[in-house]
């Protein structure tokens, strides 16, 4: 079994050309709607596809951008230009295009971005407030070893908010952030849940999933998953295996408190499943997920 591993920060990034540029955004938008094929969903689709899926307003945000050079270059310069629009930093502050900017930098896997679109979320800004997905926004900047974004789900887990409430991921996620003194309060404030009775509780797996964004990027992809509270303490176990042909081998496992690890790939391209267990840590009794299947195929 390999322990999962699970800063924002200065940080470098390889530069990872999109598809998007402002270029092939014009061309897209002299066409006829009709003349742009979107795939169903569940099919393999280009990156100007899903923003075609999320809304025209965000092709018409991107194909109005003035001309600059960070428009091509990648993850690292999508996220700097859509700083410079939350910010108003030398172009008029508009948070509906940096937000568009973020997603598209943290589609990439760039947890800097995943982390300001999860906060965008969860506050409404540039977007309409959606906390439910705001937390699997930060949860997968939190795979990377994003401290803000730990405390930001422990806080929502605490809560209830947009995830099911359970006090032990709060207290998980709020122990992945030892070097910020609000989640270090939090944490020794925070009781562990009372022992409760009956059966484990399936964890419900969220991303990737077919469907949706595959949550690849630098590298390997993001599981995501939700837990509500369990009637004793458990530990996960994920399972992440590669599809091919009839059979299957399997390419990442291991064991985490939180609920999500980024699951490291030496080929990223293929059809996957993947699965998460609830094992007590005491009597080792378990419950599992269903399988959730999911593609990766080049841009």
């Amino acid at each position: 079994m390999i322990p999962a591993q699970v800063n924002l920060l200065p940080r470098h990034f390889c530069s990872i050309s999109l598809p998007c540029c402002r270029s092939k955004l014009r061309k897209i938008l002299t066409k006829s709607r009709a003349s742009i094929r979107v795939p169903p969903r569940g099919a393999a689709e280009p990156r100007y596809c899903r923003v075609v899926r999320h809304g025209w307003l965000s092709l018409l945000l991107l194909a109005a951008l003035p001309a600059s050079p960070a428009c091509a270059a990648g993850p690292a310069a999508w996220f700097d230009e859509a700083t410079r629009y939350e910010l108003g930093n030398g172009v008029a502050q508009n948070s509906r295009i940096a937000f568009t900017l973020y997603r598209y930098a943290a589609q990439a896997g760039l947890p800097e971005a995943e982390f300001n679109l999860a906060a965008m979320l969860d506050n409404g800004r540039g977007v309409a407030k959606d906390i439910a997905q705001a937390a699997t926004w930060y949860a997968r900047a939190a795979s990377h070893g994003n401290p803000r974004a730990a405390y930001n789900l422990g806080l929502l887990y605490q809560a209830g908010e947009g995830v099911p409430r359970n006090v032990d991921l709060a207290r998980a996620w709020f122990a992945n952030a030892p070097d910020l003194p609000a989640a270090r309060t939090r944490l020794i404030a925070l009781h562990a849940g009372a022992p409760g009775s009956g059966p484990l509780m399936a964890p419900t797996p969220v991303a990737p999933g077919a469907g949706g964004d595959s949550g690849s990027g630098m590298g390997g992809v993001e599981l995501v998953w939700t837990s509500p509270s369990q009637p004793e303490p458990v530990r996960f176990f994920v399972e992440l295996r590669a599809i091919e042909g009839s059979g299957s081998r399997e390419v990442f496992s291991g064991f985490t408190d939180t609920s999500s690890v980024f699951a490291p790939l030496p080929d990223v391209h293929g059809d996957y499943a993947w699965r998460v267990l609830a094992i007590a840590r005491v009597a080792g009794r378990y419950t599992a997920s269903d399988w959730r299947r999911f593609s990766i195929t080049p841009d």
